[in-house]
């Protein structure tokens, strides 16, 4: 190759030859960094893991990984959950594993696995991809036999393998131990309930709640064996016959520790009940939990003891950092025990139950407690501190007041939030007042004396001052929904939803609103008695808001509203086409944005459309216009198609 080089130069002499030389250096050196950049890949995480999507266990054991997800664009992830009891068999849960890592066709940068009861399948990723580096996250360090992890009750003889067991495979894995602390949870127990007599461990067909079942009972009947432990199990009574067993028991010389409701059959349906099932046993007896999660949700849990989720956290970020970009491999990492932890106390529930609050340990963290100095006297604090960072502030503006740079900067964004401020001002003043004026004129006409206006013009009085009342409820209400999506206040509860019934309440919403020589045409795709799991509540305000707009925008002809389960497969799809003007193809995204009006002429802010959009993401589906419908307007909703 040189000397092939050197003979495009023959018969040159030397000093041109090294100045052709020296520009090929050159050239190659230009081209060389933009094709190293090029050539650089993501770093792929895999994340396996054996819960659902709604585990708040799973929600937060992931938190930190996907935080670097969203911090980094040089980071994938790529989730697959495989919801173990929702498998009939091994042969099933095998497969599906297997298919997860079929479908990932590159060899991610790391595996991690997430709940104890899926290390098995560490030697499937190991087969697929010899030595990739794993990290696994779980409640215990060791696995048992896949059959054991799926089927049958918990058994203190089964085969448990450590986690070192790994090694002799040559598996490049370490291992971040988030045990649930069953002990300490139930030493806190016995601590502010010296008197206990009775304990009860309520208990789902789960992994863990297998594993633990026993353990509870080994650990009180060695150390508190005075104390009756009974074990209510999901998979063996009912939740009325869970609730009476409770009524019977109740009492402060009882306690109950939750641990799951779960059971194989309707899996998935009773995943999401998990929490009304607590909020019923919580009412009945003193009932301690083992997840953090429960403690946000419920207001007469008294209390459990956890490691610390930011120590946690910490160690789970640098782990992956550790191995994404310092390329450290976790075969030469320690395992991590999460031990540091706190108790935490509900100060409420404990007087609810009569239970003794003084018998609270000093370093524990104390929900609902007694007001503190800065509780009790929060207002004339803050207004303090208001006030010194105003002194502070002007300090501040005198001393760089030399800085013209600055200045210019800090007034151009003080202007540009002044006409922000100004529009919307302009806009909502413009668009509230109008229909307070219909108000206010129309009152004022039906207050007049008896015989000034006839029974014919009464009502329709009556008829502008409702219409123009809930005008005006809209526009508060898409500026109350906005604020709380935006400051995450927003609420979505998921559940069984009969989505035909969602559709015929809202055409009853709106049904005051449709114009005189419009007809409302229902176009159901889906079953009559078909169930999904979304929130009604949130669907229904979407379609309320399409079939609004079109009534504004509709004099003649005909609203349709349908849904549909085939128009985007594994989506369902509902949406409101209209006979009216229509949308510009080029204001199909534009319309969206808040305070955009095609026609300033109708009443409203602007908002709709936008409050529609941010519903529907916390829904985890969308929504837009469909540009390819020309004979009016047609604005589609889809949304996850999950079958109750």
């Amino acid at each position: 190759m040189v000397n092939a080089f050197f003979s495009i130069f023959a018969g040159e002499d030397h000093t041109v030859m090294l100045r052709h030389l020296h520009l090929c250096i050159l050239l190659m050196a230009l081209f060389a960094a933009p094709l190293a950049s090029f050539a650089q890949t993501d770093k792929d995480i895999l994340i396996l893991s054996s819960h659902t999507a709604s585990s708040e266990w799973e929600q937060g054991i992931l938190e930190p990984i996907l935080e670097l997800d969203r911090e980094r664009e040089d980071i994938s992830v790529t989730i697959h959950r495989f919801q173990l009891l929702s498998h009939p068999n091994v042969s099933s849960l095998i497969g599906s594993v297997q298919e997860a890592l079929e479908a990932q066709k590159t060899r991610p940068s790391l595996v991690i696995m997430v709940g104890g009861s899926i290390f098995n399948f560490t030697f499937y990723v190991h087969k697929r991809w010899e030595g990739v580096p794993i990290i696994l996250i779980g409640e215990q360090d060791y696995y048992c036999a896949v059959g054991y992890t799926l089927n049958g009750p918990g058994d203190p003889s089964a085969k448990r393998y450590p986690i070192s067991t790994f090694d002799s495979f040559g598996i490049n894995y370490t291992l971040i131990e988030v045990p649930f602390m069953y002990r300490r949870t139930i030493d806190l127990i016995f601590r502010v309930q010296p008197g206990l007599k009775k304990f009860i461990f309520v208990a789902g067909e789960n992994y863990m709640c297998k594993e633990y079942q026993w353990r509870i009972e080994q650990y009180i009947t060695d150390t508190y064996p005075n104390v009756s432990y009974r074990v209510i199990h999901s998979l063996y009574s009912s939740t009325d016959e869970l609730l009476a067993a409770l009524r019977e028991d109740s009492g402060p010389d009882t306690a109950v520790l939750f641990g799951s409701w779960l059971v194989r059959k309707d899996y998935l349906g009773n995943v999401s009940t998990r929490h009304n099932t607590l909020r019923l046993i919580e009412s009945l007896a003193p009932t301690y939990t083992l997840y953090e999660a429960d403690m946000n949700t419920h207001p007469h849990l008294i209390g459990f003891y956890t490691y610390s989720p930011m120590e946690y956290r910490r160690i789970t970020r640098q782990r992956v950092l550790d191995v994404l970009d310092h390329g450290l491999q976790p075969s030469q990492m320690h395992l991590s025990h999460m031990e540091a932890g706190i108790a935490s106390l509900n100060y409420r529930a404990m007087k609810h139950f009569g239970l003794n609050t003084a018998l609270i340990p000093e370093d524990a963290r104390v929900v609902e407690g007694p007001q503190t100095l800065w509780q009790a006297h929060k207002k004339a604090i803050m207004w303090a501190l208001f006030f010194i960072l105003v002194g502070i502030g002007a300090i501040i503006v005198i001393t760089m007041s030399h800085s013209l740079s600055s200045l210019m900067k800090a007034r151009n964004m003080a202007e540009k939030a002044n006409d922000m401020k100004v529009a919307f001002v302009q806009n909502m003043s413009h668009e509230i007042r109008t229909p307070l004026n219909s108000i206010i004129g129309f009152s004022q006409l039906l207050c007049m004396p008896d015989g000034y206006n006839s029974d014919e013009e009464k009502s329709e009085y009556l008829d502008y001052i409702m219409n123009n009342a809930q005008m005006l409820m809209v526009m508060v209400n898409d500026m109350l929904n906005l604020s709380d999506m935006e400051n995450g206040r927003y609420a979505v509860n998921m559940g069984p939803t009969n989505l035909n019934e969602i559709a015929r309440m809202a055409i009853k919403s709106i049904d005051h609103n449709i114009p005189l020589g419009v007809a409302i045409v229902r176009q159901p795709g889906i079953d009559e008695d078909a169930r999904y799991i979304t929130d009604g509540l949130r669907v229904q305000q979407i379609l309320v808001n399409f079939l609004t707009n079109a009534c504004k925008h509709t004099t003649s002809g005909e609203i349709v509203i349908g849904s549909s389960l085939v128009e985007n497969p594994g989506e369902i799809t509902f949406y409101v086409a209209d006979t009216g003007p229509g949308v510009p193809a080029e204001k199909a995204e534009e319309i969206f944005d808040r305070f955009v009006k095609l026609d300033n002429n109708k009443q409203g802010a602007g908002l709709g459309l936008s409050v529609c959009r941010l519903i529907a993401a916390n829904l985890n589906g969308h929504v837009w216009l469909d540009t390819e419908h020309t004979d009016g307007a047609r604005f589609v909703l889809a949304f996850p198609l999950i079958e109750a």
